[in-house]
């Protein structure tokens, strides 16, 4: 058997469900010497390992879902996801994607209906973490643009942008979760209403900026790759008071677009 079949089957026989450990293939069992009646105790022994170390890599991602479900339930969550969803790469400070829509699948989390939404959340803040470094636009990328041009420049947003609409209070709930010395008797009102969110990287570290609705339906146009003016144009039929000089001068001191591009 070759050395990337072998790999295959082992790591098919470790991800899969106990059976598959009590009773292993024979083609892996044939690469053991020793007393056939101790593999599947020594199967045991590397399966609860590495499912230990990938449901850890889960939860050092997800660090909220365990602080709103305790570590008993976030850990039995990250376990059944893994045997779900192995890792399909190397790096396991990317992996996890996906964790939202399995959560909305999971029968023990029916009754926590917000939870996928803070996993899209703290998904959201990984990806923006581990993008690629680009360069921001700055005022002066675009004071040579001619005037004229300025309605045909698309304005790309950085690649650790991220944008989320829920109707949950995601970042009070963030919030909440994070508080230093918190007693444990103060409760969140869920019922707040929904938020609409921007998840950057202004430094080393993810964050989070809340968003006005023609705010947030402007970004999702200029992701979409619409031009500065068509972007413009069918955001002021919906918020005609929509304040465009305030909005890109926030955004440029937050530094959320990157090169502009000519719209060829």
């Amino acid at each position: 058997m070759r050395l990337s079949e072998t790999q295959t089957l082992f790591s098919r026989t470790m991800l899969d469900h106990p059976d598959a450990v009590a009773n292993p293939d024979p083609a892996l069992a044939g690469l053991f010497a020793g007393e056939e009646a101790i593999l599947p105790a020594r199967l045991k022994i590397y399966r609860n390992n590495i499912l230990g170390s990938l449901t850890k890599a889960m939860q050092a991602t997800y660090p909220l879902i365990e602080k709103l479900t305790g570590e008993e339930f976030a850990t039995g969550l990250m376990r059944s996801f893994v045997l779900e969803s192995p890792p399909q790469e190397a790096c396991l400070a990317r992996y996890g994607a996906g964790l939202d829509a399995f959560i909305e699948t999971f029968s023990p989390a029916k009754d926590l209906p917000y939870l996928a939404d803070v996993a899209r959340l703290e998904w959201a803040m990984n990806e923006a973490y581990y993008a690629p470094d680009d360069r921001p636009l700055t005022p002066a990328g675009l004071q040579n643009v001619p005037l004229e041009e300025l309605a045909d420049m698309i304005l790309p947003l950085r690649a650790s942008i991220r944008l989320l609409d829920s109707r949950w209070p995601l970042s009070a709930i963030r919030n909440f979760c994070l508080k230093e010395n918190r007693d444990e008797r103060e409760t969140l009102n869920l019922d707040q209403g929904g938020c609409q969110i921007m998840v950057y990287r202004p430094g080393l570290s993810a964050d989070i900026v809340p968003l006005e609705s023609a705010e947030y339906a402007f970004l999702q146009a200029m992701s979409a790759g619409d031009t500065l003016g068509q972007s413009l144009e069918t955001i002021l039929k919906t918020f005609p008071g929509f304040d465009f000089k305030g909005f890109l001068q926030k955004h440029m001191a937050l530094e959320t677009f990157s090169s502009p591009v000519a719209n060829t």
